[in-house]
């Protein structure tokens, strides 16, 4: 009789190659029984692809089909979720996570990888935008000049700054990590970040108003949840301090876009948008003009290193579950609600 394990897939091979590397595939593949639907599958799909199969796990990237209640009770013997991108929340509807928490099901997300990618990109912003890059390089473009008049002579740099950073996520501890050679004195605002929590990562916890207040570089990690909606406006942008800088690489709905576009109409701060309301910008939208705002077009997460650990950390995850181990990064389903 077989021992081999037999995995379902969420989506077809090829949705799986932006984060999951050719060499890994091939191993799953050739050490499993891989189960694969057509494109753009339905949770019936998926129950049809493994029907009369037993399912020892499921693995899913961008574009899968919800896995709700009804799937885990065809499937009562499958107790491992593997996701390969970042947020599993949409995998859940009603009340699936009773369920899984219940059952004691095995969760992994790949968002420890994606988190890499994210807070590199927000430390580049910083020490860009601190040390005024873009404007050198648009001014010498521009004007074929070399130091112009115009140009500020004294960037203040990273170094020695105060940071705040709005949440204690996982993109939030890695940027505190990334930020340590830099001597800043990092603020954070999380009101699930226990004073405990604050002192081992060697940071000060503070309200959203001190924040704003004290920050020369505030910045966005937030998981989207009813308590972070429009909780930035323009009571927190009015206490930014002059020539300070605003970076949201996290979710949108948290800033009210009337009062981030008076905000930046008032050129008083720097701002730099990953993501944006509405996503993406219009071509005619006033911000995409304002010479104090840097818009990407929701890429801060991108990136080969980071997207390929996202499918190591699974792998890495199912082995280790498979072999009764402690899963390393599993994903801490009690705490969904407050979690991106």
């Amino acid at each position: 009789m077989s021992t081999r394990k037999t995995i379902l897939m969420g989506m077809p091979r090829g949705a799986y190659s932006r984060t999951f590397r050719a060499s890994a595939q091939d191993r799953l593949w050739a050490d499993y029984d891989v189960l694969t639907p057509g494109e753009r599958p339905s949770t019936d799909d998926l129950l049809a692809v493994a029907e009369g199969r037993q399912v020892d796990a499921v693995l899913t990237v961008w574009g899968a089909p919800a896995l709700p209640t009804t799937f885990w009770q065809a499937h009562p013997e499958c107790r491992f979720h593997g996701h390969m991108a970042g947020s599993v929340k949409h995998f859940y509807p009603g009340d699936t996570v009773d369920h899984l928490l219940a059952e004691d099901i095995v969760v992994v997300s790949g968002q420890f990888g994606l988190g890499i990618n994210v807070a590199e990109a927000t430390l580049g912003t910083m020490i860009t935008l601190s040390r005024n890059l873009p404007i050198y390089w648009q001014t010498l473009r521009e004007t074929r000049g070399w130091r112009v008049d115009s140009l500020p002579v004294e960037p203040r740099g990273l170094l020695g700054a105060t940071v705040g950073l709005v949440g204690a996520s996982v993109i939030g501890r890695l940027v505190i990590e990334m930020l340590k050679p830099f001597r800043c004195q990092v603020l954070v605002y999380d009101p699930y970040l226990s004073a405990e929590a604050a002192a081992a990562l060697g940071v000060e916890s503070v309200s959203l108003e001190a924040l704003f207040e004290r920050g020369d570089i505030v910045s966005m990690h937030h998981p989207q949840t009813p308590e972070t909606d429009r909780m930035i406006g323009a009571e927190q942008f009015s206490r930014l301090r002059d020539g300070a800088l605003f970076i949201n690489t996290a979710r949108p709905r948290a800033i009210d876009p009337d009062a981030l576009l008076a905000a930046a109409q008032e050129q008083r701060f720097t701002i730099a948008l990953d993501v944006t309301e509405p996503e993406p910008l219009p071509a005619d939208h006033p911000l995409r003009d304002l010479p104090n705002v840097w818009v990407t077009p929701h890429v801060a997460g991108c990136g080969r290193y980071g997207a390929e650990l996202v499918g190591d950390i699974v792998i890495e995850g199912l082995e280790e579950f498979l072999a009764g181990q402690p899963v390393t990064h599993r994903y801490p389903l009690e705490r969904l609600a407050t979690l991106a």
